[in-house]
């Protein structure tokens, strides 16, 4: 009796370390050889997915599911050997003419992965309307996703406020979400909606008032909001306060649906929210929208011939001093005087403002008062390498390469840390031109979809370019247009505030 029981005790022992031995197995897959082949059929809203296992080929995706995909990342997900990709399947397919962003209906993600034996597809998770965020960290790639009912660039007739962003990793081979920031709608004390209006099919334009004591001096304010039917929104803000004449607000988006006022205050002037949670505030002169961050008063020069300091803030105003290249320096005021600077013929002119500064007079030795021009100053908590570069911009959810005013192209982005992104090869663009980035120039070594092709290291006021396609890029540079430099540069001007 004993013995059978010790053989059957160790038969189970034998069979927990097989299985344990399968599994490891399973997830160590280093020795397999993966590649995928994304195929339009004659219906291009209906593309097909192949995958090849060591020369192998068979369908993961095939025609009939009437998927509209792209190839966004093809890498290590799940960090067991094997190659994964990840799929955009972007909703609203049109004819062949509308392949913009601005055309579709949102976007889904999902994951194709391989387990040893199969192909595992996860669940298509979100509907966004701009991209995905990819973002290692601490080895792990982290995926950032929205879901939008609607697109900011949308005329939709109704407002959402049930919209979210969620985060997700690839946990053996499906997605487990780790964070989620959903939109509220944020509770005002007035407002007005422009649903009526909307629904009211013979309304092509109406007004809207909002009275209130907005800066809370004890006399009646106005706010006028003016309704657009071609935009189903409020478009042009007018305030009346008490004290002056109307101010213009102007937002940074198409339209608003809703606009409130809040018991909050910025300034002694009661805040505003849009639509759902968009919040203005007043900065002592106007309504800004409410920074992200507290923005300090400390700026860095990158003027390269250093920056000239005034005795008034004009042009023609004596030259006192002058802040050198990088030096970082405090702003203790911002006037309203504009200014233009043209540096090279032919270039576009640099705006900005006077600033207000104090300096050291090495002569005398002592600290004096002068005037600087903002278009060479960048604001310290403004700057990264997520930034408007010359020729290029790039955000954690893309990066946008400008080849002219009528020709731009948006890449993945796959961000690897604070100061190192990679741009992923794509096939979506936005150009009426020849480009001629589809060209292999004869060679064999050309850029693939999904696969990394260049990566941008943040170094101060430039970006340099490590190219993984060096030939490519040599032969593109000498047909087309030099896009593809070693260092990018700033566009300094949208970095001021």
């Amino acid at each position: 009796m004993d013995f059978f029981k010790y053989t059957i005790l160790f038969a189970f022992i034998l069979m927990f370390m097989s299985c344990k031995m399968n599994k490891e197995e399973t997830l160590t897959q280093k020795n397999v050889t993966i590649s995928y082949q994304l195929n339009e059929g004659e219906d291009h809203c209906s593309k097909q997915l192949l995958a090849s296992v060591d020369g192998k080929e068979q369908v993961i995706v095939d025609y009939d599911e009437n998927l509209y995909l792209y190839i966004q990342l093809q890498d290590d997900f799940n960090n067991d050997g094997a190659l994964d990709i990840l799929l955009e399947d972007r909703k609203g397919c049109h004819n062949k003419g509308e392949y913009s962003y601005l055309s579709h209906e949102g976007s889904s993600y999902f994951i194709i992965t391989y387990d040893g034996e199969k192909f595992q597809r996860t669940e298509a998770v979100g509907k966004a309307w701009n991209g995905i965020e990819m973002e290692l960290k601490e080895g792990k790639f982290h995926f950032t996703i929205e879901t939008h009912a609607t697109s900011i660039y949308s005329n939709t007739e109704q407002l959402s406020c049930n919209d979210k962003e969620e985060t997700f990793v690839l946990e053996d081979y499906q997605w487990k979400r780790v964070s989620v920031d959903q939109v509220s709608k944020r509770e005002a004390i007035k407002e007005v909606s422009c649903q009526e209006l909307i629904d009211d099919s013979s309304v092509v334009e109406a007004r809207e008032y909002i009275d209130f004591d907005f800066d809370n001096d004890g006399y009646g304010d106005q706010l006028i909001l003016t309704y657009n039917k071609i935009t189903k929104g409020f478009d042009d803000f007018d305030m009346r306060l008490y004290r002056g004449n109307p101010q213009r607000i102007q937002i940074p988006k198409r339209s608003a649906k809703r606009v409130g006022v809040l018991a909050s205050k910025t300034n002694g002037v009661n805040d505003l929210v849009i639509d759902c949670d968009e919040i203005l505030v007043w900065n002592g002169k106007k309504y800004i929208y409410k920074p992200k961050i507290a923005p300090s008063n400390t700026y860095k020069v990158f003027a390269e011939n250093g920056l000239l300091i005034r005795d008034q803030p004009a042009s023609y105003g004596d030259v006192i001093g002058k802040f050198d290249y990088g030096n970082e320096i405090t702003i203790l005021e911002k006037t309203d005087i504009e200014m233009k600077y043209k540096d090279k013929e032919g270039e576009y002119p640099i705006e900005g403002y006077w600033y207000k500064t104090e300096f050291l007079n090495k002569e005398t030795n002592t600290k004096r008062l002068g005037y600087v021009f903002s278009g060479f100053l960048i604001n310290s908590d403004y700057y990264s390498m997520f930034s408007d570069w010359y020729l290029m911009g790039i955000s954690k959810k893309g990066i946008v390469l400008r080849l002219h005013g009528q020709c731009h192209y948006t890449y993945p982005v796959k961000v690897i840390s604070d100061t190192e992104v990679e741009l992923i090869w794509s096939q979506d663009m936005d150009c009426k031109f020849k480009s001629g980035l589809g060209d292999d120039f004869g060679l064999q070594h050309v850029p693939e979809k999904g696969k990394p092709f260049a990566k941008f290291t943040w170094k101060g006021d430039t970006l340099d370019a490590k190219y993984y396609y060096p030939e490519w890029i040599k032969k593109y540079n000498e047909n087309y247009p030099a896009v593809f430099v070693q260092k990018y540069h700033l566009s300094y001007s949208s970095l001021i505030d």
